[in-house]
């Protein structure tokens, strides 16, 4: 049986061998030339016999070597292609995934492709919740939810901050004078409704005037949506104005369907990524989990 210094050795072998370079073999493994050099002479002083001829202007593989080479190169390929199969049976498969809607529909949907392309044997089933604090634990293996962050018996990881601005249609905007108070009290809010697990309807517009310092509007007047995306979708339609959230706004902001009223403010929630303890042990939501993790940290 073959000891183990000759397999660790059999790998630089083979690399010496493609490339006829100690040299080049070094910079693939990333260790010295020496280091390269005298693993060789180990392996041939193991073996009994020579494997390289050393020429002026570089290296040659003596009959044995030539012979060993072809055994070695394909028994390397050939368990680099079964270790790349167990990999792909382990990831094969589903995860099924939780998002609030307006970031599903607006942020992530654009860019599962990206992760189609990179991990094509995992299927990601995936739903839109409203609220995932009204979802048993065991309905979903992976999730992305807006609050603040609490959760019973479920992990939760930051993964995206948020920011609040109002927006409405050019048209809207155009249409008055915003230097006059008496605008700002008579807007026609656009709310979501739903904006956190048990938040009350006007929550993000009480929020957001509250710091804005417009405490004189009423936070209360308007139109309620359940979905953050209807209420921009609405606001573009020049039913009123909608506190945008700027993860989900960019696009339309730079088609010019809506207008920026006021600076952004940061949100009080924050999107972060739900699992059950332990779920990560399971290689594809792993994979999935740290796939978004990895995003950019811009809307699209």
């Amino acid at each position: 049986m073959i000891n183990a210094q000759i397999l660790a050795a059999l790998r630089t072998f083979e690399v010496a061998s493609r490339t006829l370079s100690f040299t080049r073999a070094a910079e693939q493994l990333h260790v010295t030339t020496g280091a390269v050099s005298q693993q060789i002479k180990h392996l041939e002083a193991q073996l009994g016999f020579k494997l390289f001829e050393r020429l002026p202007r570089g290296l040659n593989l003596t009959g044995e070597g030539k012979q060993l080479f072809v055994v070695v190169h394909k028994s390397l390929q050939d368990l680099d292609g079964c270790v790349q199969r167990l990999q792909r049976q382990m990831l094969e498969g589903q995860i099924r995934f939780r998002s609030t809607p307006s970031l599903l529909f607006k942020w992530l949907v654009p860019r599962l492709h990206l992760f189609q392309a990179g991990y094509p044997d995992i299927r990601v089933e995936t739903f839109a919740e409203e609220s995932l604090l009204r979802t048993e634990p065991r309905d979903f293996d992976l999730a992305i939810d807006y609050s603040f962050g609490e959760y019973r018996e479920l992990v939760a990881t930051p993964l995206l901050a948020e920011t609040l601005f109002p927006v409405a249609s050019p048209d809207y905007v155009a249409a008055r004078d915003w230097k006059d108070p008496a605008s700002w009290r008579d807007l026609t809010l656009l709310h979501d409704s739903m904006a956190w697990h048990e938040a009350r309807r006007d929550a993000e517009w009480r929020y957001y005037l509250d710091k804005a310092g417009l405490e004189a509007v009423d936070s209360d007047r308007g139109h309620y949506f359940n979905r953050a995306d209807l209420a921009m979708e609405a606001a573009a339609a020049g039913l009123g104005v909608a506190l945008a959230r700027g993860r989900l706004i960019d696009q339309d902001l730079n088609r010019g369907r809506l207008v920026s009223l006021l600076p952004a403010l940061p949100s009080c929630c924050s999107y972060y990524l739900i699992h059950r303890p332990g779920a990560l042990d399971n290689a594809r939501i792993r994979v999935f989990f740290d796939w978004l993790r990895q995003l950019p940290d811009v809307s699209i």
